[in-house]
């Protein structure tokens, strides 16, 4: 089966996401669709097409410009390339696979994962542009897919056909995201980690707060791994305990989970959006490591029951609260959450099982 694999835009880190199926599904005949994309990891091997190379790194106006000028080019290649198939990965930017899939009539697949499902975000051209391809997506697609039973309200409330509608949980791979090898005990200050955007809608900023009151009885290290447009005034303003990394690859981020006591995404709903799902809490949780998260979204259907914590409610005091109880934690019963987080994503949320998924819903659209 030759399945075009199509997107607006793909920067390899961080959006690992848009690959890891077609990566885990080599069986398949795969080709990324794409108006332009920046791959820094050599194990992407996917034949990739860009219909605007060369575009990311120009001002914003002049790359939005060229890009939509590649629009119909990019459609023009995904037809050319005659597909059975078109997976679609988020509904922005998704009118070249809906006209590719309309002219070759392949079945089209759109995955949502996040404002993309919503009705309506902001205002202006880019929240029109958002409407516009979100509405050809619900009514181009074959089968839409939510990452999450939350994402998945919020698409039926932005009008999605029900009976083309199911939840997808995209899976972590639970063969590389795993516990360190040969652990032992260390004598070194717990660290409490975070890894994603250094912005409000991650709650960066309330994590700082929380961790600046704690770590006066509460010793550890806060380390924040990412970048964004907090991070200057972080930086200013952090103690002597904390730690700034950056953005770091794979190996770098699984290596600080691999060191961490606990995992905080204290993500919280901004501009109307709240976190759709949040796989980093699974990456986490795969290596072993209970996290902590805000109950916003669709993130405490990420979290494994009894062992990771939700906070009680989306505050910097409740969210202390929850840290000091993990720091809490005697080793005998860290280790035992931790072991208990890595087996609810290897049975619940584990990469085999949702390509296992995928393969069900590509087999029904092509029958």
């Amino acid at each position: 089966m030759r399945v075009a694999l199509t997107k607006g835009t793909l920067l390899v880190p961080p959006t690992y996401f848009a690959l890891s199926h077609a990566l885990a599904m080599p069986e398949l005949d795969w080709r990324v669709f794409t108006l332009a994309a920046r791959i820094a990891d050599p194990a992407v091997t996917i034949p990739i097409d860009e219909a605007a190379p060369r575009t990311l790194g120009s001002p914003l106006p002049l790359r939005v410009t060229a890009q939509a000028r590649g629009l119909g080019q990019m459609r023009r290649a995904i037809t050319s390339w005659r597909p059975d198939l078109i997976h679609q990965q988020q509904a922005t930017w998704s009118l070249p696979a809906v006209g590719a899939a309309r002219e070759t009539g392949a079945p089209l697949v759109v995955t949502l994962h996040g404002g993309d499902a919503y009705p309506r975000l902001g205002r202006g051209v880019g929240a029109a542009w958002n409407a516009r391809n979100r509405t050809a997506a619900f009514e181009g697609a074959s089968r839409l897919l939510a990452v999450s039973r939350y994402l998945a309200d919020v698409a039926l409330g932005a009008g999605a056909d029900p009976a083309r509608l199911s939840v997808h949980y995209q899976g972590v791979d639970t063969d590389w995201w795993t516990p360190a090898p040969n652990a032992t005990e260390t004598r070194e200050e717990p660290v409490v980690l975070f890894v994603g955007a250094l912005s409000r809608l991650k709650g960066v900023d309330d994590l700082a707060r929380a961790s600046a009151t704690l770590v006066g009885r509460r010793p550890h290290r806060l380390v924040l791994v990412g970048d964004g447009p907090l991070e200057a005034g972080l930086r200013f303003r952090a103690p002597a305990h904390v730690t700034f990394t950056g953005r770091l690859d794979r190996e770098g981020v699984r290596d600080w989970m691999r060191r961490a006591r606990v995992l905080v995404l204290p993500t919280k709903p901004t501009q109307g959006r709240q976190e759709a799902a949040g796989l980093v809490l699974l990456e986490a949780q795969a290596c072993g490591v209970p996290v902590v998260t805000y109950p916003t979204g669709g993130t405490p259907e990420m979290i494994a029951p009894g062992a990771s914590l939700l906070a009680a409610e989306r505050s910097p005091h409740s969210l202390a609260r929850s840290i000091d109880e993990a720091l809490a934690w005697s080793e005998d019963e860290r280790a035992d959450r931790g072991a208990a987080c890595r087996a609810w994503v290897t049975h619940e949320r584990s990469l085999r099982g949702s390509v296992d998924q995928l393969h069900e819903t590509y087999a029904d659209v092509t029958r």
